[in-house]
């Protein structure tokens, strides 16, 4: 697999953060196992070019501001079943 690009890197870390996001809305309790000042660093299972770029990146910051927690980002698809209501005329009640 080829290197990814910076801007591949900038994209990527940013879809990984709007999730993670949206996930910690939901369970907030996330939080209490991220220390303060953390600097998290995502990885996606499936993307390990963009696993060793953000890594080394994350490694190589000058001065973090705390400890680099690693977020591995697991995407999983829901199936929800929708609905349809469809009508029919009919001239007599059945219930009636």
């Amino acid at each position: 697999m080829a290197t990814p690009t910076t801007q591949q890197i900038s994209d990527k870390i940013g879809e990984l953060t709007e999730q993670f996001h949206h996930y910690v809305f939901d369970h907030p309790e996330i939080m209490d196992a991220i220390p303060d000042k953390a600097v998290l660093v995502f990885l996606d299972p499936n993307d390990p070019e963009f696993n060793r770029a953000n890594v080394e990146i994350a490694q190589h910051m000058p001065q973090p501001p705390g400890p680099l927690v690693y977020i591995e980002m697991r995407r999983q698809v829901r199936v929800v079943e929708q609905v349809e209501w469809t009508p029919q005329i009919r001239s007599l009640p059945l219930a009636a």
